[in-house]
């Protein structure tokens, strides 16, 4: 499996070169177990100048409609749940700086699963360390408690999801950038996770142009519909006719398979 970059927010990827933040890297930041796999490793590297210790857990959430999660109560855990399935070792480390760490994932499967996308969220949560504590004793509170957590999926006999697209335009932000918003559908049990490309060109047919890419975009079984919000990357004004196309690739265990692409026409 490929290696990821943490940013948080989003998934973003690769193995040693991944960073989650200035102090600690995550490889990978997302796990998807097929049919026949039964473990997965996990890597923790320290890159501050301090020692850390962190708790391992798990969290329950919920893919929203127009990105990001939000965290589930007990009462609102749905039938993907996979923590109850996957043991995990060690479930608190210490790391001195530079030093890395593997985390062991197995998954215990049960019979009479149903066919499905299982989910869960592995997470870090960072404890204060003696600095931060004689801090808080004099007073002074300066710590920062961040905590991270990725993907972990199992997919049992699903099929590739389709996705089809209603719409796309350019649109002005609050702030006065143009941004491309699109609305995006996933049909299936199983979630999606690949790259967005968005060209664009005007009346007078010049070449297609490269305005924005979005890449590790997933979207989850829970989520039918996306509202997808992409920044323009050109400094040019884009004007709102001519035509945008929309690619959506697929990455890691989709690499090389095209979920859609549509031209849509765009008219002032």
């Amino acid at each position: 499996m490929k290696n990821l970059f943490l940013v948080i927010g989003l998934s973003l990827i690769g193995l040693v070169s991944n960073v989650v933040n200035a102090s600690l890297m995550i490889s990978p930041t997302r796990v998807v177990f097929d049919e026949r796999q039964r473990t997965a490793k996990v890597f923790l590297i320290n890159n501050s100048q301090e020692e850390k210790t962190y708790r391992l857990g798990w969290k329950e959430k919920y893919a929203l409609p127009s990105g990001g999660y939000r965290d589930l109560t007990a009462d609102e855990v749905g039938p993907w749940r996979l923590s109850h399935l996957i043991r995990m070792t060690p479930k608190q480390i210490h790391l001195a700086p530079g030093e890395r760490q593997l985390v062991k994932l197995a998954l215990r499967r049960k019979q009479g699963m149903t066919q499905g996308e299982y989910r869960s969220h592995l997470f870090f949560q960072a404890l204060p360390t003696e600095k931060n504590v004689a801090s808080k004793a004099i007073g002074i509170n300066l710590n920062m408690i961040l905590s991270y957590s990725i993907p972990v999926l199992y997919r049992k006999q699903t099929a590739l999801p389709k996705v089809t697209l209603s719409d796309a335009k350019i649109v002005e932000n609050g702030l006065g950038k143009q941004v491309i918003k699109l609305k995006m559908h996933r049909l299936g049990s199983a979630s999606t996770f690949g790259k967005i490309q968005v060209d664009w060109k005007g009346r007078d047919e010049q070449p297609w142009q490269r305005v924005s890419v979005a890449n590790n975009f997933a979207i989850y079984p829970e989520v039918e519909s996306a509202s997808v919000e992409l920044n323009v990357l050109t400094e040019q004004k884009l004007q709102n006719a001519g035509q945008l196309k929309v690619t959506y690739t697929g990455q890691e265990e989709y690499v090389d398979k095209e979920f859609v692409k549509k031209i849509f026409v765009l008219t002032p």
